[in-house]
């Protein structure tokens, strides 16, 4: 009986063993270059800063996007906190909107639809 027992207990720890390093394989192996998308519908943003050909460049850091634009009068502040910002901060020609963790997918996407 203490063979058999010893044997269930060497056969618990090697599976253990064998979970925990398909477990750490998987996650270095994980695609880094995920493509995530915006829940933010970015039509409306950018209808909302005036048009695409307002918008001239788009930065993005943890949590603001910052658009350089060519005409800061067209831009409505009022349905970019709608659309979910909890802060604008306007520039002399940006406008940085706090989105927080959104943000950098927010600024990959109106990248890709500016082109």
């Amino acid at each position: 009986m203490d063979v058999q027992y010893i044997f269930v207990v060497i056969a618990i720890i090697v599976a253990l063993i064998l979970l925990y390093l398909g477990f750490i394989h998987l996650i270095k192996n994980k695609r880094l270059n995920q493509e995530f998308q915006s829940t933010l519908p970015i039509q409306e943003l950018i209808e909302a800063l005036g048009g695409q050909e307002n918008v001239k460049e788009v930065r993005s850091s943890a949590s603001k996007v910052t658009v350089v634009l060519a005409n800061q009068q067209l831009v409505d502040i009022d349905k970019i906190k709608a659309l979910g910002a909890s802060g604008i901060v306007e520039g002399a020609s940006s406008l940085a909107m706090i989105f927080g963790r959104q943000s950098e997918n927010i600024a990959a996407d109106l990248r890709r639809y500016i082109g």
